[in-house]
């Protein structure tokens, strides 16, 4: 399986810091958040990745390529920002035909990323999303059959599909499993959101499933405070001795 990493935001709630740092490159326990994400993403099972970059794409770069992570590392550069939906199309030709993962470089998870896979699998459906129970004010709306049925905004609920019974809020953790199938359903604009172009499959009848990932940790490094709290309290990630990461030699 192949894995894109989201790198080209500005990470705005994050400066002055992200001024001369792109988030991708702040440090969490003193290690830049890609140095924990894709040794987690090859021990996962991920063959390669491709992350996209815009803001601060020199610094991303140069530590891309200076750094060992074992499995081939691709960039997509973007000359303007795409949004999460533009992104991925922009790289629709590195898939091939095999489903992938997608996340943020500002989100660090334990959860068992081999389950989710597996999950998905089983589900046979063409999108699933990882969810939580963190509250904020833009939330999954999920179904008893914990599939995605809309979204809710300030409190706001939009529901896009017929949905029966008890419609409940979820945290979307940041992270999808996709089939490039799903490539021929999108809109196709030239700059869009990802989750929004979810919630249009929705209304097409396409099932989009969800996998919670229970007690697992969890943090967004968004914010000053939410970065202080995942250098007190983020457990870190066992790798063997070859997941460590490495400067390239030569």
């Amino acid at each position: 399986m192949k894995a894109m990493i989201y790198a080209a935001g500005y990470g705005t709630r994050l400066r002055p810091l992200t001024e001369k740092v792109p988030k991708p490159l702040i440090k969490v326990r003193n290690k830049p958040l890609l140095d924990w994400i894709i040794p987690r993403l090859r021990q996962s099972g991920i063959k390669s990745v491709i992350i996209n970059t815009h803001h601060l794409h020199d610094r991303i770069a140069e530590h891309l390529n200076k750094t060992d992570y074992g499995i081939p590392i691709e960039i997509s550069y973007e000359k303007e920002i795409l949004g999460t939906g533009g992104g991925l199309l922009k790289t629709r030709d590195f898939w091939g035909t095999d489903d992938f993962y997608l996340c943020n470089a500002d989100i660090l998870c334990s959860a068992s990323l081999k389950n989710f896979f597996e999950f998905h699998k089983e589900s046979g459906n063409l999108v699933s999303l990882g969810t939580n129970q963190r509250v904020s004010d833009s939330m999954l709306l999920i179904n008893e059959s914990d599939n995605l049925v809309g979204i809710q905004r300030e409190g706001k609920r939009m529901v896009f599909t017929e949905a029966r019974g008890e419609i409940r809020p979820v945290g979307f953790c940041g992270f999808h499993v996709i089939s490039p199938k799903t490539f021929s359903e999108f809109s196709q604009p030239i700059c869009f959101s990802i989750v929004d172009e979810y919630l249009k499959l929705l209304g097409k009848g396409i099932t989009i499933s969800t996998w919670s990932i229970g007690d697992a940790y969890w943090e967004d490094i968004g914010t000053p405070q939410s970065l202080v709290e995942a250098n007190r309290n983020f457990p870190g990630f066992d790798y063997p001795p070859s997941y460590s990461t490495s400067e390239k030699k030569g």
